[in-house]
């Protein structure tokens, strides 16, 4: 399979990356390395990307840039930034992407498990999750000719690593990725993925 992976930079895609490169031909794209980049709040950049790509076999979107921030000090920028390129970049992936998915092809987006657990400095995040999630389930119901999927991450432990967090109850990057592996060989559409299920 020809595979996009957005967001190949980061500790889950890496460890995605890895998974796929096995048996797959995989494209990687970011906002400053990889072999494509793409800043994914410009949908024209996404439009430029999938120019380059052509026709694929799966698209999936592991980047995000959400900023944690309590309501009372979360300034225009913190806001925006986190609806921009964390929900508005990952759902234009799966609305401009459709364009250049092969028939039987899949796209997968990254949600996270702030869409159902609520925690403090977390509500812009929540919302986005929340908002791709929904987004992308009634999408499937639209769309027949490709599965369409979310797969919704809990703490990585590298992550809590380098944020000095303790690591019980987090999932390595490399269980994570399994996720992922999982919906682009898989035959589930309109799900959301929780990565404990595939660990």
């Amino acid at each position: 399979m020809k595979i996009l992976l957005i967001g190949a930079s980061g500790v889950i895609g890496r460890a995605v990356m890895h998974a796929l490169s096995f048996d797959h031909e995989v494209l990687a794209a970011s906002r400053k390395s990889g072999d494509l980049q793409v800043d994914m709040s410009d949908p024209d950049s996404l439009r430029s990307l999938f120019a380059k790509t052509g026709p694929l076999d799966a698209i999936l979107s592991v980047a995000g840039d959400g900023v944690m921030a309590p309501l009372a000090t979360m300034s225009d920028d913190d806001f925006n930034r986190t609806l921009d390129t964390q929900m508005k970049g990952q759902l234009n992936v799966l609305r401009l992407g459709l364009d250049v998915i092969t028939p039987g092809g899949s796209i997968t987006l990254t949600s996270g498990v702030a869409a159902q657990n609520p925690m403090p400095s977390t509500s812009t995040i929540a919302a986005s999750c929340a908002a791709i999630e929904a987004f992308t389930r009634t999408a499937a119901t639209e769309v027949e000719t490709v599965r369409l999927n979310v797969v919704s991450p809990i703490f990585v432990k590298e992550s809590m690593e380098l944020f000095g967090l303790p690591t019980e109850g987090g999932l390595s990057a490399a269980d994570t990725a399994k996720s992922y592996l999982a919906a682009v060989t898989g035959d589930m559409h309109g799900q959301i993925l929780s990565t404990p299920d595939f660990a």
